[in-house]
């Protein structure tokens, strides 16, 4: 019987382990390459809803001030008192200023609140406005410029929750308060972390020293 040969083109036809292996790596390079863009475009994203997070609650801020003659306060009145550290204070206090009658929040959705430090008064969450890492913007009165403030916020590589000392801002060329006459609104970017470059705020962010 005579045996039938394949054509010399048969024993290529499939792949071998090498050229397997070589494909695998190029898929995964091309994943983590993907995976990579994504996440950057999800965070200049993300920066530009905080942005923009920001810019609407300080003409919210500017319609209150329209009503009342000032701008809401950033800190507990006298005998105002809560369970817990006194942290996030600042945004806590403008908080409780907008969304009472007749404010209700000033357009602000009640999608932006949360209650990062979990306190409370007279049994009533104390709640923040969260930038889009889901972390506080820090709130400062004019006022209270110079005053230290203490903020909780996640740090977005360690999961960890974080106190940290903030204050209001200077003008990075006049040396004064940025926004002197106003108010500060402070994120802490994507970091979660105050005091860092990739803060954001209302005003002319000054480079961190």
């Amino acid at each position: 019987m005579k045996l039938r040969t394949l054509p010399k083109h048969a024993s290529h036809a499939g792949f071998t382990m090498v050229e397997m292996l070589a494909v695998i790596l190029i898929l995964s390079i091309l994943m983590a390459v993907l995976v990579t863009s994504l996440a950057s475009a999800s965070d200049a994203a993300d920066e530009k809803l905080t942005e923009a997070r920001i810019t609407d609650l300080a003409i919210a801020l500017g319609t209150y001030e329209g009503d009342v003659g000032d701008y809401p306060p950033s800190r507990f009145g006298v005998g105002f008192s809560s369970s817990g550290a006194s942290t996030n204070q600042g945004i806590e206090s403008l908080v409780l200023e907008i969304w009472k009658e007749p404010f209700d929040g000033l357009g602000i959705s009640d999608d932006v609140l949360g209650n990062l430090d979990g306190d409370s008064a007279s049994s009533q969450p104390l709640l923040e406005i969260l930038d889009m890492w889901g972390n506080p913007l820090a709130y400062f009165h004019r006022s209270d410029y110079g005053e230290v403030q203490t903020y909780l916020s996640e740090d977005n590589n360690t999961g960890e929750l974080v106190e940290s000392e903030v204050v209001a801002r200077k003008h990075p060329v006049t040396g004064r308060w940025a926004n002197h006459q106003k108010f500060q609104l402070i994120s802490a970017g994507l970091d979660g972390l105050f005091g860092t470059p990739d803060d954001l705020g209302n005003f002319a962010m000054p480079e961190v020293e």
